[in-house]
């Protein structure tokens, strides 16, 4: 399967499921900073119990992590 690709004028990301040893997992990697992450479940399931105003302070005043 190939990776889904979302993105808009400030961000491209792209998202494929990911067999491990402790069960599937979602990728999501950003080619243009080079980074990526695994997330369970439970963590994706976190996601939800958050409002939108959460990822706004989460995002205020910040571009990301620096790449070395």
């Amino acid at each position: 399967m190939s990776p889904l690709r979302i993105s808009n004028e400030f961000a491209e990301v792209f998202l494929r499921l990911v067999a491990t040893g402790n069960g599937e997992r979602l990728e999501i990697t950003s080619r243009r900073r080079g980074t990526n992450i695994l997330l369970d479940p439970v963590v994706l399931e976190a996601l939800t119990w958050q409002s939108a105003e959460v990822f706004t302070r989460m995002l205020e005043n910040s571009i990301g992590p620096t790449t070395l």
